[in-house]
């Protein structure tokens, strides 16, 4: 349900942007309707000359940001009540699911192509030739930053293709929405992190239904933080490394931060070393698990060529198994991978530590994984 008083971009602005919460996930900026807000600097901020704090619209009356944010106020217990019918306790550190298995893509290309199993690239390609969704809202390599990243809409396999695979550097991807509207899009999947996976489960919950109702899947994707690109790319890549970006082939992070060339060389540098690189937006989230995405897909399994997936909503339940009945994607027990599950449960309490001192969500220790490893009834 939404707020009882009134609320506007200048509660937003104050109790989100301006502490910190807010992790520039766009959903203000999507749902305003009069265009007072833009994005810089991986946050929102006042385009109009009221001031950064002041909206004449919200002064009258508008709501939508706060409405939007899924980090505004209770966020999580309305959008947990929205979407599975009840609270997350706080020993559910990873947030409801149905199962948590190991999948990888069955088609080659798609493997290939992919992040760990490509299991990502593989539903959005199943959904859109079937017709369930008409655009995917993701991130895509960026044209004039290398290895930067920026929001994209995809509609065909081509497009999926092209946009696989993980990038460290924030992509607002909600904002790809206002680019799906454009184009007549009313079907989409959207495709992010755990503070973008929030989104749409925070407008339906309090009823921003011009956009909530065009998301029709949620996929969520594990993430501890992101980079700010002057980090990642100069700083790390290029000065300490000695990389040129453009050797660069891929990046991925196990235990450590890892950079590919063309050239077949594997360079590593330290997570611990790259913590003064984190984007501001990060240091309080605390959902490392996208709790509120129809399904959330991350590469934490301990061999190459597997995605731990988490299957959570019904909807994602039901895709899920009809995508496994066609043949699109393989899997097995996440019990099979207790490493990876124990590190997705430790993860998940280290992002909790995160949030709002005094919050009921700080988790408390880690469950030991075999206790984890099956599904909720």
């Amino acid at each position: 349900m939404a707020p009882k008083e009134n609320t506007q971009w200048y509660d937003l602005y104050h109790e989100v942007v301006e502490t910190g919460l807010c992790t520039g996930c766009t959903a203000c900026i999507v749902a305003c309707p009069f265009h007072v807000l833009g994005y810089e600097d991986y946050r929102p901020v006042q385009l109009q000359e009221d001031g950064v704090d002041r909206c004449a619209h919200g002064d009258k009356g508008c709501s939508l940001c706060t409405l939007a944010c899924p980090r505004f106020r209770d966020w999580e217990r309305e959008v947990d009540q929205h979407l599975f019918g009840k609270v997350r306790r706080p020993e559910e550190v990873i947030g409801h699911y149905h199962d948590i298995v190991l999948a990888r893509a069955t088609d080659p290309e798609v493997l290939a192509h992919g992040q760990d199993g490509g299991v990502v690239s593989a539903l959005l390609i199943w959904g859109l030739e079937r017709g369930e969704i008409d655009g995917v809202c993701t991130s895509k390599l960026s044209d004039e930053r290398p290895w930067d990243c920026e929001p994209a809409v995809v509609t065909d396999r081509q497009g999926v293709l092209a946009a696989a695979g993980s990038r460290y550097t924030y992509s607002p991807n909600p904002l790809a929405m206002l680019k799906a509207a454009e184009m007549g899009l009313s079907n989409l999947a959207l495709v992010g992190m755990g503070c973008q996976a929030s989104a749409p489960g925070s407008m339906a919950a309090r009823r921003v239904n011009k956009w909530a109702k065009k998301v029709k899947w949620t996929f969520g994707l594990l993430c501890s933080k992101s980079f700010t690109y002057d980090g990642l790319m100069v700083e790390i890549a290029q000065k300490e490394l000695g990389l040129s970006l453009d050797e660069i082939v891929r990046v991925n992070i196990k235990g450590k931060l890892l950079f590919y060339t063309e050239d077949g060389r594997e360079l590593t540098y330290g997570l611990k070393k790259s913590h003064r690189f984190t984007r501001p937006g990060c240091l309080h989230c605390p959902d490392f698990t996208a709790e509120h995405a129809d399904i959330s897909f991350g590469g934490l399994g301990q061999g190459e060529g597997w995605t731990l997936t988490i299957i959570r909503t019904d909807k994602g339940k039901d895709l899920w198994e009809r995508a496994v009945a066609d043949g699109v994607v393989e899997w097995r027990p996440g019990s099979e991978d207790p490493e990876a599950i124990d590190k997705l449960f430790k993860l998940a309490v280290k992002s909790r530590e995160r949030w709002l001192p005094d919050s009921p969500w700080n988790a408390p220790a880690a469950v030991p994984a075999g206790e984890v490893a099956t599904a909720e009834a």
